[in-house]
């Protein structure tokens, strides 16, 4: 029985010291990275993956508006060109008028 509270004695310095605040943090990073990988990590990964599916609609979207605003472009340029012409013709009938006045 000496034996028995000699071991005891022995190990409560171990016991409520610096191994036992070593094992309760391992324990404790033990049970957080558990938790962190069984249900923190899958919903930010789904998370992620509709954030991700989102954005690829929404590329889609953007480019569709991009080609039709290409598209406006073009015959916003043609009209002006065609403007740009009528404007060179009716300086080039004033010229000519004024010419022979």
């Amino acid at each position: 029985m000496d034996s028995v509270i000699l071991l005891i004695n022995a190990l409560v310095p171990v016991i409520s010291g610096p191994a036992a605040a070593v094992a309760v943090c391992l324990i404790a990073m033990y049970g957080a990275g558990y938790i962190l990988v069984k249900f923190i990590l899958p919903e930010q990964r789904d998370a992620l993956n509709k954030v991700l599916a989102d954005s690829a609609e929404t590329r889609k979207v953007f480019e569709h508006a991009v080609h039709v605003i290409e598209e406006r472009f073009r015959s916003i340029e043609k009209n002006v060109s065609a403007v740009r012409k009528d404007i060179d013709k009716v300086e080039k009938d004033i010229s000519e008028i004024k010419n022979k006045i």
